[in-house]
C-alpha cells in the first residue's frame, strides 16, 4: 500500500498580520458604540485614514494608542468634522448638532485646553470619566450658562471658551 504525503504550504494555514490587526483595530473602535450603530459605521484610524467602509453615516475610531486608558469613538458626520478640525489644529466648519459616543471611556484631559498633554489643576484635569455621549452645536453662544464644572455630578461644558467647546454627558457615575 502506497502513503501519500499531502504537503500544504504553511502560508494557507496563516493569517496575515496586517489582517489580524485590522480586524483587532476595527473590534476596538466598535466598542465606543451602541453596537446599533457601530456595526455599519466607517472604521477610521487616527490618522483618518478609512480601515472598513461603512454604510450608516457614522465612523468609529479605535483607542488612541497616545493616550493613557481606553479611549475609542464613534461619531456622526458633524463630530467627524470637528475631529478632523482638531487633529489639524483649526477651527471646526460643521453647520449641524454632531453626537459622539465614548461608551468604553475616556482618557484623562484637561477640562480647559484642548491641546493639553499633562495633568493641570485638579479643578481642570478631567479623570476617571466612563460611558458618555459628547454634543456639538452649531452655535457655541447655546452652551452659556452651563456648567463648566466636571466634577458636578451631571453634564458639563468641555473646552469652553474654544471653537472646540461641547456638552459633555455622563452615562455612568464617576
Amino acid at each position: 500500500m502506497r502513503k501519500f504525503a499531502l504537503v500544504v504550504p504553511a502560508a494557507l494555514f496563516l493569517i496575515p498580520a496586517s489582517s489580524v490587526a485590522q480586524q483587532s483595530l476595527i473590534e476596538n473602535a466598535r466598542r465606543a458604540g451602541p453596537a446599533s450603530i457601530s456595526h455599519d459605521a466607517t472604521i477610521m484610524n487616527w490618522n483618518l485614514e478609512t480601515v472598513h467602509e461603512g454604510t450608516n453615516g457614522w465612523t468609529c475610531l479605535p483607542d488612541r494608542p497616545d493616550t493613557e486608558g481606553d479611549d475609542p469613538w464613534c461619531v456622526n458626520g458633524p463630530w467627524l468634522d470637528f475631529l478632523q478640525a482638531y487633529v489639524g489644529q483649526t477651527e471646526p466648519t460643521y453647520s449641524s448638532i454632531g453626537i459622539a459616543y465614548m461608551l468604553v471611556g475616556d482618557s484623562p484631559v484637561s477640562n480647559s485646553d484642548p491641546y493639553a498633554t499633562a495633568p493641570t489643576t485638579p479643578d481642570d484635569w478631567v479623570t476617571d470619566l466612563h460611558a458618555h455621549l459628547m454634543v456639538l452645536v452649531p452655535d457655541l453662544a447655546l452652551l452659556e450658562g452651563i456648567s463648566t464644572d466636571h466634577r458636578n455630578g451631571g453634564h458639563w461644558v468641555m473646552w469652553p471658551g474654544t471653537p472646540y467647546a461641547h456638552l459633555m454627558i455622563p452615562v455612568d457615575s464617576r
